[in-house]
């Protein structure tokens, strides 16, 4: 049979994480896979996950730990069935704090070892191939810049629009609007926030561990200082409410507390009765060791008091605003760090249009929607490649008893 008469039983759009995994699944049962790809490699943004490292799950898992407009009641525990998947595929890992990576601590172990799998069952990829148009007649026709492909069924596991450089696309919310699905607004999210303020050319550089507060949400973990804006672990974990008010121009201030490991109350507590053991010791050698030291001269600056004052001079008033400004440091944010360097897109392709037992489309027959294209998006912490995995199995059985009857 030439090419272009070939039906395929799937064509998948995007050779990420989510479409690996479903091309796995479906081939190692028999059917015939292609998959499409925009880039030269396939999972090329696995290769930046977790700072090069790939944490790809984690042992706390649930719906808790992930946003939508939609309920999430569908989200289960499946980091187990990730972990067994990937140790199929030869990788091995190891746990740090629930935290699971490759024991080679190379996302590469990762990327390489769903290639060598979906070469060795013999799956289709054609890269370096951007879809322009999914039709459906009989069967499906996928229009790529080079190719059309012939499909029985088709999935969208095109990604969102983070990591341009690494080949984000548009595809996805087109096709679903083109198939009367719904998209969410889009914001950037797992991404370091900008600001202004001066107090970050002296603490360039700083990393300290304190909470996050962003409205109503807040998170406490390894805060890093830049010269324009604040990144690490709470910050993008929060950072998806910023980047949907930056879209409504609704921004609020970060709120950033020192001392997480201390209520208010404590913290007076133990700030009196260190001024008091020793009243002639300086304001900044009296509070040492409360946070970090650049961060502890700035808080004492913004109290508006000098560093070398002596203790015995300060009043209530003075040791309130230190509290203040330990538990309630201010920064104003003017927007993410946008897109390119956000690691997931939050927002997507509606869940109200998707059947979630199976993640085919309500509106198109035997068109399925898998990872970030979606309106899910997890924290920090392995959660999104899980639902790029959680997804695709879902897919992936749904089709094959499909298939089988």
């Amino acid at each position: 049979m030439k090419d272009e008469e070939k039906i395929y039983d799937i064509c998948i759009v995007g050779a990420g994480f989510s479409g690996l995994v479903l091309a796995i699944k479906l081939a190692r049962a028999g059917l015939l896979v292609c998959l499409v790809e925009l880039n030269r490699v396939v999972g090329r943004r696995i290769l930046s996950t977790g700072n090069g490292r790939c944490n790809f799950t984690n042992s706390r898992m649930g719906k808790d730990y992930y946003y939508s407009e939609s309920s999430l009641d569908f989200i289960g525990d499946t980091h187990e069935s990730l972990r067994t998947f990937l140790r199929e595929i030869g990788v091995i890992d190891k746990a740090l704090d629930g935290y699971y990576y490759p024991f080679t601590n190379q996302a590469k172990t990762v990327r390489d070892s769903l290639e060598a799998e979906i070469n060795s069952l013999g799956v289709t990829v054609l890269l370096d191939n951007r879809v322009t148009d999914i039709s459906k007649g009989d069967v499906f026709t996928v229009t790529t810049n080079r190719d059309s492909i012939k499909s029985k069924y088709v999935c969208v596991a095109s990604g969102g629009l983070s990591a341009a450089t690494l080949g984000s696309s548009k595809i996805g919310y087109k096709m679903a609007q083109k198939y009367k699905m719904h998209v969410t607004k889009l914001a950037p999210s797992l991404v370091g926030v900008l600001s202004k303020d001066i107090c970050l050319k002296e603490l360039a550089g700083v990393r300290a561990i304190g909470n996050v507060t962003y409205r109503d949400h807040s998170c406490e973990g390894e805060i890093q200082f830049n010269k324009d804006g604040v990144s690490g672990y709470p910050v993008m974990c929060i950072s998806r409410f910023i980047g949907f008010d930056e879209l409504d121009k609704r921004l609020s201030d970060i709120k950033l507390d020192f001392t997480p490991y201390m209520s208010e109350e404590e913290l007076t507590s133990e700030i009196r009765d260190r001024f008091s053991s020793n009243p002639r010791a300086t304001v900044e050698s009296a509070l040492l060791g409360l946070c970090n030291e650049k961060i502890l001269s700035i808080v004492i600056s913004y109290s508006r008091i000098y560093g070398d004052t002596a203790v015995d001079k300060l009043d209530d008033e003075d040791i309130a605003n230190l509290v203040y400004n330990f538990k309630y440091f201010s920064i104003n944010v003017t927007g993410t760090k946008g897109f390119d360097s956000s690691q997931v897109t939050a927002g997507g392709v509606s869940l109200q249009d998707i059947d979630t037992n199976t993640m085919e489309s309500k509106t198109c027959k035997d068109l399925f929607f898998t990872g970030e294209v979606l309106d899910v998006d997890g924290i920090c912490g392995g959660y999104n490649l899980t639902w790029a995995y959680t997804s695709a199995d879902i897919a992936a059985n749904e089709i094959l008893k499909r298939y089988k009857n």
